[in-house]
C-alpha cells in the first residue's frame, strides 16, 4: 500500500513538474509574442505621432492618442488571448493524463486509500462519500460509507461529507485541478505588465 502511494505521488509530482516546464514554454511565448507587438505597435505609433506632430492639430493629437492606447490595448488583448490558449494546452494535457490513471487499475487503489484515509480521520462519525455519476462502478469497493453520485465531480476523486460535523475532505481531481490552474495562471511571469 505504501509503494502504491509512493508510486502515487511520485505521479503527481511529475505531472506538476511537466506543468511547470509547460508554464515557462507559455511564458517565453507570451514574452516573445508581447514584445514583437509592442514593438510593432511603438513603430506604427511613432510614424503614426510623427506624422501628426506635422498638423500640430491638438484634435488629431488627441485622436491619436486615442488610437496608439487601442492599439495597444488590442497587442494587450491578443497576447493574453494566446496565452490563455497555451494555458488550455497544458491544462488539457494534465487532463489526459488524469483520463489516462483512471482508466489504470490504479485508480481503485487511489479511492480506497482516499476512502481508507478518511474513515481514519473522523473514525467516530458516519459520513457520505460522493463519486462522479461514471465512478459509481466503485462503489461497493468503499465500505463503511454511504456512497452517492455527484455531477459536480467530473474529473474524478472522492469527496467526504460528514454533515453532522459540517466537515468535508475534498480529495477530488476537479479540486486539485482548479487549484493548479488558479496557482499557474497567478504566476508572475504569466502575468501582463
Amino acid at each position: 500500500m505504501e509503494n502504491q502511494t509512493n508510486k502515487l505521488e511520485r505521479f503527481k509530482q511529475a505531472v506538476f513538474e511537466d506543468a511547470e516546464k509547460q508554464a515557462k514554454l507559455i511564458t517565453e511565448a507570451a514574452d516573445k509574442q508581447r514584445e514583437t507587438e509592442l514593438a510593432q505597435a511603438k513603430i506604427e505609433a511613432q510614424n503614426l505621432a510623427d506624422s501628426k506632430k506635422a498638423a500640430a492639430d491638438k484634435n488629431e493629437e488627441a485622436r491619436a492618442v486615442r488610437e496608439i492606447s487601442s492599439k495597444q490595448l488590442e497587442t494587450k488583448r491578443n497576447v493574453l488571448c494566446h496565452r490563455e490558449k497555451l494555458i488550455d494546452s497544458v491544462f488539457d494535457s494534465v487532463k489526459n493524463r488524469l483520463a489516462a490513471f483512471k482508466a489504470s487499475g490504479e485508480y481503485k487503489l487511489w479511492l480506497k486509500e482516499k476512502a481508507e484515509k478518511c474513515k481514519q480521520t473522523y473514525p467516530e462519525h458516519k459520513g457520505v462519500l460522493y463519486l462522479s455519476p461514471e465512478d459509481m462502478t466503485f462503489a461497493p469497493e468503499l465500505a463503511g460509507f454511504e456512497v452517492k453520485s455527484r455531477d459536480s465531480i467530473e474529473l474524478g476523486g472522492v469527496l467526504a461529507v460528514y454533515d453532522d460535523m459540517g466537515i468535508a475532505l475534498d480529495y477530488t481531481f476537479d479540486s486539485a485541478f482548479e487549484q493548479q490552474r488558479s496557482a499557474f495562471t497567478e504566476k508572475a511571469e504569466l502575468v501582463l505588465g
